[in-house]
């Protein structure tokens, strides 16, 4: 199975170093949809409402950048 890579855009890059296997980029893009998830109800009053910078970039193995989910 491929691996992907989730790198969290904002203001700055938090970059994924492990990744993680899954079957394919739809698989991949389900994975982002959760993260965002997790990442606005876990940090959604110290952030704040303003999400319209945020983002997550999928890539593979070689950097190269498959596709980007907008948090919404």
């Amino acid at each position: 199975m491929p691996r992907y890579f989730f790198n969290v855009m904002n203001d700055v890059k938090t970059q994924d170093f492990d990744g993680i296997e899954l079957a394919d980029l739809e698989a991949a893009r389900g994975e982002a949809l959760k993260d965002i998830e997790e990442i606005l109800e876990s940090h959604f009053v110290s952030i704040g409402g303003d999400w319209t910078k945020w983002s997550i970039e999928i890539c593979d193995i070689d950097g190269l950048l498959l596709l980007v989910v907008p948090f919404r």
